[in-house]
């Protein structure tokens, strides 16, 4: 098997993560959900009680020591973390400072599995717009919240609504590696799919 790297975008909620962890298990891919990454640095600045809008001065300490054991924590995907890493995402310079990191992880998934797969928001446009497979999998926000709801119960569904639909409008609208649909990227619309369907939905277009 030829090493192989796939990326996956699409809004928060859609499901990417949970098809791209399926897919790596299948082909036995190194799996980085970069989005996470995001979160765990505003995870870090809400617990410092920082602004968001001004993290310059912090940026050494929030990007120290990121490990792939931090980013399976699932206190990352609530969306009062999700809307501070949305704000955060837009920082030209932290963006840069963890780009070394997703492409050094590319390369040691080529080095120690049979490749990698990541998913985010500019996997596809920015941190490796030369993958093998790309894909945008996409779903309504409505549905988005209803998932996110059932996933934190006790979070009000009008509130993670709200905050999807803030989150949709800075990822797509940033300067810096905007939410967008790459050329060529294959569009998976999730949005009426169980897990199962969409895995194999995508697996119709992976040929090894």
């Amino acid at each position: 098997m030829k090493k192989i790297v796939i990326a996956i975008d699409g809004p928060s909620a859609s499901g990417k993560g949970s098809l791209a962890k399926k897919i790596a298990s299948h082909f036995d891919l190194a799996y980085l959900n970069t989005g996470a990454i995001y979160r765990l640095i505003a995870l870090r600045v809400i617990n410092k009680k920082l602004d968001p809008h001004n993290i310059e001065e912090h940026l050494t300490t929030l990007t120290k020591n990121i490990s792939e054991q931090d980013l399976d924590n699932d206190e990352l995907f609530r969306e009062a973390v999700g809307a501070i890493a949305s704000i955060i995402a837009k920082n030209k310079n932290l963006r840069q400072s963890i780009f070394q990191f997703q492409r050094d992880f590319i390369s040691n998934g080529k080095i120690h599995k049979n490749g990698c797969v990541l998913d985010g928001r500019d996997t596809t446009t920015v941190i490796c717009p030369d993958a093998d497979y790309k894909f945008f999998v996409t779903a309504n926000v409505e549905i988005r919240a209803q998932r996110r709801f059932q996933q934190f119960p006790n979070q009000d569904y009008n509130e993670i609504l709200t905050q999807l639909k803030t989150r949709d409008d800075n990822d797509l609208n940033r300067a810096e590696s905007p939410l967008k649909i790459a050329d060529g990227a294959i569009i998976i619309d999730n949005g009426n799919l169980t897990i199962a369907e969409g895995y194999a939905k995508i697996l119709e277009y992976i040929k090894i």
